[in-house]
């Protein structure tokens, strides 16, 4: 060790630990009587590190005591480990049956940076170190030179000097001995990484260009003790705070040195994930999770460091799993870039038309709004509006991307678009800490979000997506929905007070029931296309000639309805494969449907805009393409099984083992036909001449490729373009792209198929003189777990206007069982809108199956909505 640096390790140990001898006189150790320092100064180890480099800086006494620690470090000669000398250690304390040898040598090593950073060195760097610290001045160094600097290791590049391996080997068997030396790992990292803390604010650039500065980080996350109670709450959060503190393109290497060298991430995640719900722990005991407690879990300390740890492995993960070409990402993102263009143009000849009008009203508009500055928008459970001033900054969904709370700076300086991956080098899943999104509210921590400007946010969990649950996702977008819905209808009712000109301040759409599409268009097209802001405002449903409000359940009916005609083999528009049972694009649709599909993907973005789940079922790539992505090969597993596996079996073949050419046993050319709804058989050319180009090894690379492309890109590209065009007219200002993944757009689509009526039964609520144990509630519940899946799914359109399970189950729905007169002939009735059963008091359990059958074979248009 450095003499320099020892020195100041030694006033850490006397003004921590003191000397041990209860005679001593000196009052810079805590072992005398006469400690000149209120003991509180050990509580905060900042001021302990500045008063350390005060004492060494004017030669203040060190203790005779003290010196047993150099002492011991010529007794035990163990100035860095590696896993002989362990082995010889642990060796030497099993025969002797005393483990302080090891208890001292675990000091030595994980209490000082020089013996740690200088452990499991690759054999190609252990020589050059070594030369370094031998050259190393000693009682005059000065902090340079305690680094080491080798022109091979630099921030720009992935190298480390640690030998990954035999420093994991070496880690796995001091686990073994972890009763024997926690609390020495315990006391010896907490001393160094306070010295570390504070010698890092003034010589930040140093550390981090030094050789081995990374491998401290590296080894201690291997250390089981990161999950340990004992460390969660300071040396845990010291290290995380620490490790995030560090600059951008520190941070950056960091995670490339993860994704390169790590085999085991989740366990990192684990100690993370641990450290997470700890703080959560202590923050309900803290605030009391059932107390009308103001304080959010964000406000919690050390909730920041964990969070900002977990992204670091989050992106680790993500360069360490499965990204398309460049070549792909490549045209994929100005694809998407032309499309926003086309948006603009388009919002751009609106505005250009308005312009006049606007004009005229925009000085009363002002004038409304300096009025009303200090006004506060009032958020309820039961309508959750923003709380925010109207000169608040921008919500979520207004934020252009460069200012985007879901881009930060680690995230451009790696050029990491998350969507970009199909998947990471572990499930996204293991990044989602289901105890602390349980207890997150997500509401209050929007609204807590968009009230502060930028600048004064200290931590907010809506940076973190990743970490939210897609419960949580939804949540936050439903409550971003609702925050522009509200503040599109404060907006017109401004303007209705100061323009003779009447605004509607939702959007409303009148269609008949026997010209629902052509209705339907008209009102999109109208409102929606030539005004894109009409799509902000809330859905209201209206069917001509019937009554009803609409609370939700008549907009239900509406896109169920229009699902059912518009995707029905009568328009041609789509085709269901019947390996899969899911819709796909007809590649020969007529070429006059332009308005149809971008309607179709309209009904896509109202659906997620305003929490409804539509009765379809598309594969799993139409959600990656409604995120901007290209269909590969690999979609083609999904989408097209059988065309998969025969193109699979094409690459695998091998011409030496089957005794022929691919030539031979394929007779495939470049040119292919595809099926289209009705049958037919459609020839494309996948290259110029393609019926005169055989497949051979050479080229089935490529004919894969362009096969693939074909199908799920360049045959439906008509087909949708303005589908996509459609969506992005009501999306496009949302956070949907940088929230969810595509899986999880599927279920905000579309929903689950999972159909657990256990929960739903878990869930229910009863009114009107029902409880749970009324006789007729217990012979419902004996019906309904008796029904088909089919009869089952039935049952849910019946009550709840759709078929689909929500994301979180059946429990979201909360059912309620209303009781609606005594016994009876009626047959049951529902409020779709309100998930509400209005069930008779049924005399029999058979009378009560007939009746509740005939209703449910008979859902569509009955009972009030």
């Amino acid at each position: 060790m450095p003499a320099a640096e020892k020195i100041i390790h030694r006033y850490f140990h006397q003004l921590i630990s003191g000397c041990g001898n209860p005679q001593c006189s000196n009052i810079y150790c805590r072992s005398s009587s006469s400690f000149k320092y209120d003991k509180t100064i050990l509580e905060d180890r900042n001021q302990v590190a500045a008063e350390v480099i005060r004492l060494s800086s004017e030669y203040a006494p060190l203790c005779d005591d003290v010196n047993l620690i150099e002492e011991n470090e010529q007794k035990i000669k163990i100035n860095n480990l590696t896993e002989n000398n362990l082995q010889e250690l642990i060796s030497q304390c099993e025969k002797t049956n005393d483990w302080n040898i090891l208890e001292k040598s675990m000091e030595i090593i994980f209490s000082n940076r020089f013996n740690l950073l200088t452990s499991f060195l690759k054999v190609d760097f252990t020589e050059n170190i070594s030369n370094k610290s031998e050259s190393s001045p000693t009682a005059s160094a000065t902090p340079k030179s305690f680094f080491i600097h080798d022109p091979r290791i630099t921030l720009d590049n992935d190298e480390i000097t640690l030998d990954f391996d035999v420093m994991k080997s070496t880690m796995k068997l001091l686990r073994s001995y972890e009763d024997q030396i926690s609390s020495t790992i315990h006391k010896s990292l907490d001393l160094l990484l306070n010295q570390l803390q504070y010698e890092l604010k003034s010589k930040r650039n140093e550390f981090e260009t030094d050789a081995n500065f990374f491998n401290l980080f590296l080894i201690i996350f291997e250390l089981p003790y990161l999950s340990d109670p004992l460390f969660l709450f300071d040396v845990a959060r010291l290290f995380y705070s620490i490790l995030t503190n560090l600059s951008i393109k520190a941070q950056a290497k960091f995670v490339r040195i993860l994704s390169k060298y790590t085999t085991n991430l989740d366990a990192y995640v684990v100690h993370v994930q641990q450290y997470i719900t700890m703080h959560t722990l202590r923050w309900c005991d803290r605030v009391g999770i059932e107390t009308n407690s103001e304080e959010l879990l964000s406000s919690e300390p050390g909730m920041k460091e964990g969070l900002n740890t977990l992204r670091l492995l989050f992106y680790a993960n993500l360069l360490g799993g499965q990204r398309d070409s460049s070549e792909i990402i490549d045209i994929e993102r100005k694809n998407y870039e032309k499309t926003e263009r086309e948006l603009v143009k388009r919002r751009q000849r609106h505005n250009d038309t308005d312009s006049d009008t606007e004009q005229q009203q925009q000085q009363q508009r002002n004038e409304q709004q300096q009025s009303d500055s200090e006004n506060v928008l009032v958020a309820s459970t039961s309508s959750p509006t923003p709380a925010t001033r109207i000169k608040t900054r921008k919500a979520t969904s207004e934020i252009e991307d460069t200012d985007s709370p879901y881009d930060n700076a680690l995230q451009i300086k790696l050029d990491l678009k998350p969507n970009e991956y199909r998947r990471g080098q572990y499930a996204f899943d293991i990044f989602i800490n289901e105890y602390a999104n349980e207890k997150l509210e997500i509401k209050k921590e929007y609204l807590n979000f968009i009230q502060q400007p930028t600048s004064s946010i200290e931590f907010s969990f809506i940076y973190y997506p990743f970490f939210l649950s897609t419960i949580n996702k939804i949540a936050l977008l439903n409550i971003e929905s609702k925050a522009r819905m509200y503040l599109q209808r404060r907006s017109i009712f401004v303007h209705n007070i100061f323009s003779s000109v009447r605004l509607n301040p939702v959007f409303k759409i009148n269609v008949r029931r026997d010209h629902l599409i052509e209705d339907a268009l008209i009102s999109l097209e109208y409102q929606g296309i030539e005004q894109p802001e009409e799509l902000k405002k809330q859905l209201f449903v209206e069917f001509e000639g019937e009554q009803g409000h609409d609370e939700g359940g008549l907009s239900k009916e509406f896109f169920q309805l229009i699902t059912e005609q518009i995707f029905s083999p009568e328009y041609a528009m789509f085709m269901t494969n019947e390996e899969t049972r899911c819709l796909w694009f007809n590649p020969s649709a007529a070429e006059d449907l332009d308005r149809e599909y971008t309607l179709i993907g309209m009904l896509f973005g109202l659906a997620i805009y305003n929490s409804i789940i539509l009765d379809i079922q598309f594969p799993p790539i139409l959600y990656r393409k409604l995120l901007g992505k290209f269909g590969t090969f690999e979609d083609l597993a999904t989408s097209h099984p059988t065309s998969y596996k025969s193109l699979k079996s094409l690459l695998a073949f091998n011409e030496k083992d089957e005794g022929m050419t691919v030539e031979d046993a394929f007779s495939l050319t470049f040119q292919v036909a595809i099926t289209d709804a009705i049958g037919s058989q459609l020839l494309f050319d996948l290259k110029d001449g393609g019926d005169t180009i055989s497949v051979t090894n050479a080229n089935r690379e490529e004919f894969v490729q362009l096969y693939s492309d074909l199908l799920l890109n360049k045959s439906i590209q008509r087909q949708f373009d303005p589908f996509f065009h459609g969506f992005l007219l009501v999306t496009h200002d949302s956070s949907l792209r940088k929230l969810f993944r595509a899986d999880e757009i599927d279920l905000l689509v579309a929903g689950s198929h999972v159909l657990d009526f256990n929960q739903l039964a878990l869930a229910a609520e009863y009114d009107g003189g029902y409880s749970k144990d009324s006789p007729t509630i217990k012979n419902f519940w004996t019906v309904l777990m008796t029904f088909t899946d089919e009869q089952k799914r039935k049952f849910l359109r019946f009550t709840t206007g759709s078929d689909r399970t929500p994301i979180g189950g059946l429990a979201r729905l909360k059912l309620i069982i209303s009781r609606n007169g005594p016994d009876t002939d009626r047959l049951p009735t529902a409020h779709t809108c309100f998930n509400a059963l209005l069930l008779p008091d049924y005399s029999s359990i058979e009378k009560l199956q007939e009746k509740l059958s005939i209703a449910i074979d008979n859902a569509e248009g009955f009972g009030l909505r």
